[in-house]
């Protein structure tokens, strides 16, 4: 049992941190109801349940009959949907309502079609006798399930670096635009965003095309802890944007004063 623990400790940090993570965007969204913030939620609560599912599945038996159904459900959530749906949240966030409708009805539809994939796919039942600490990879036959769980997370990530470094290089400009105003949270919000998605992607490619399976939950911890920590300090957003319309402000009456 402790071999299974050491084996499962980093995987337990992802459970305990994406856990946190939902909840604090799930305040988010009852809040303010922004469609980002829905979309991300999702997303979260999708790498929440598929790390549990992980986790089960090898407290179960990994090759058990509900070993089988965790690790089909850890790898849809997880593996498949989880990033390309925080892309989704990105993408919601920068453009238009109608933009953001035509990708969730895309996504849905490719979203269906990888979990049917991903559940028909046959399973290598001696590689899944040996997936604690892994991320998995070599368990499923290859297929196009592969093909389309590639594509969904590289455009993911693509979505959620490329909104944050355009964020990021949006708030650079404000704070020269705007005297006296500093961009600070907003702009490490954004770079810890940028580098905490980057690593969760890392991951999985350094899993899958280097041999460094060993690593993947470690650096997924980080990856999470640091996307965490950026969505925390966009939190003061509202703030940020109090004081810009102060510091406007005052400049303003300054000028009509002069």
């Amino acid at each position: 049992m402790s071999s299974i623990l050491i084996l499962l400790i980093f995987a337990l940090v992802n459970v305990v941190v994406t856990g946190l993570f939902a909840g604090v965007v799930l305040r988010q969204f009852a809040r303010r109801r922004r469609v980002y913030q829905l979309y991300w939620m999702i997303a979260l609560l999708m790498a929440f349940f598929a790390t549990l599912s992980y986790v089960c599945m090898v407290v179960v038996g990994p090759t058990s009959g509900a070993g089988i159904v965790f690790f089909r459900l850890y790898y849809v959530l997880g593996a498949a949907l989880a990033p390309s749906w925080l892309g989704l949240g990105s993408i919601a966030l920068v453009t238009s309502a109608r933009v953001t409708r035509i990708s969730l009805v895309i996504l849905s539809l490719l979203s269906v079609l990888v979990a049917v994939l991903i559940t028909t796919t046959p399973v290598n039942m001696h590689n899944l006798s040996q997936i604690a600490g892994t991320p998995g990879t070599g368990i499923l036959q290859f297929g196009a399930w592969l093909v389309l769980t590639i594509t969904l997370n590289s455009l993911g990530v693509l979505a959620v670096v490329g909104v944050a470094v355009y964020s990021g290089w949006k708030q650079w400009r404000r704070s020269s635009n705007v005297a006296g105003f500093n961009p600070g949270n907003l702009l490490w919000a954004n770079v810890l965003i940028l580098i905490g998605d980057a690593l969760n992607a890392a991951a999985g490619t350094l899993a899958r095309f280097f041999g460094l399976a060993s690593s993947f939950w470690l650096i997924m911890a980080f990856g999470w802890i640091a996307f965490f920590t950026g969505v925390l300090l966009t939190g003061r957003r509202a703030a940020v944007s109090r004081q810009v319309n102060e510091i406007r402000d005052k400049s303003e009456m300054k000028g009509s004063t002069a």
